[in-house]
Parts: structure tokens; sequence; C-alpha cells
């Protein structure tokens, strides 16, 4: 029984020859490094599909913000515009259309504030959330994971090194 050599302490085998010991080795690391390669596949895969839909989901709330900050602070500058620049001419000529019973500089400059105040918002929530930086950290760790699958699907890069850049670029993105 001393030449008989159990190989991954679960499989016995006959006694075997240097050679054919080292073949039996190297297939067992590379079924093994197989399955963690394909495990470290579907992560990869997954991550991306989770920052797929962050995207989608953050992008357009994004464009939304920055298209309310400029609408609302472009019409505040404009209803303010018309009476500093026309005076009381504009005031007169905007009454003649328009009667809010109140006199029509204040509902103007009523307006003016509340899309001041949509602005502002706009801009705040813009700032407060960092979601220019957060959709540009998403897509560089997409696109980086992206090669990392790449690598790994075409034998470029070995599984240690690509769990090291997996991790890496996770901590990039702690709001996913």
């Amino acid at each position: 029984m001393a030449n008989k050599v159990f190989v991954r302490d679960a499989l016995y085998v006959a006694p075997l020859t240097t050679v054919v010991r080292k073949i039996l080795r190297e297939v067992i690391e590379m079924a093994e490094s197989t399955s963690d390669k394909d495990r470290m596949l579907t992560k990869i895969t997954a991550k991306r599909k989770e920052i797929s839909a962050y995207l989608a989901k953050t992008e357009p709330r994004n464009s939304s913000l920055i298209t309310w900050s400029i609408v609302a602070g472009t019409l505040a500058a404009a209803l303010t515009a018309g009476p500093g620049v026309g005076g009381d001419g504009f005031i007169t000529s905007v009454t003649n259309y328009v009667s809010f019973g109140i006199p029509i500089w204040q509902v103007l400059c009523l307006m003016a504030t509340l899309f001041s105040v949509a602005a502002v918002i706009a801009n705040g929530m813009l700032k407060a959330n960092n979601l220019a930086a957060k959709i540009a950290d998403a897509r560089a760790c997409d696109t980086k994971l992206e090669g990392i699958e790449t690598m790994l699907e075409l034998d470029q890069i070995d599984l240690s090194q690509a769990t090291r850049q997996y991790t890496v670029s996770l901590t990039k993105i702690p709001h996913i």
C-alpha cells in the first residue's frame, strides 16, 4: 500500500509514475481554475448588469435635473429682464394684455422667484448627489470590467490578477 497515491484526498489512484502524476495534477488544477474562471466571469457579468441598471436609472435623472436647472434659471432671468429693460412701457403693455388684479410687476417677480428657487433646488440636488461623478465612475468601472472579462475569456490574464483588478474596480463604485 506504500506505492498508492491519493490525489486531492478523495480520489484513489494506483501507483503512478512521476510524469503521470504531474499531468494528473495539471489536469486537476486546470479543471479547478476553469471552474473558478467561470465563477469569476459570472460575477463580472452580474456586476456589469447592476452597473447598466444603475446607469439606466441615474442618467435620465441627471439629465432631467440639468434641464430643469437651465430652463428654470433662464425663465427667471427672462421674467426679470422685461421690466428691467423695458421699464414702465413694458409693464403698461403687459398689463393691457393680462390682468391678475394685482400689479403685473408683482406677478413677474413672484414667478421669477419661483423659477429661481426651482433652479437652485435642481442645482443643489445635482451637487449633493454628485451624480455626474458617480455616472463617470460607473462607466469607467464597466469599461474596466469589460476588459477583464475579455482577457479572462481569451486567457490573456490569470485568475488571481483578474480577481485583484475586479476588486480594485469595485472599490471605485461603492454607490452601486
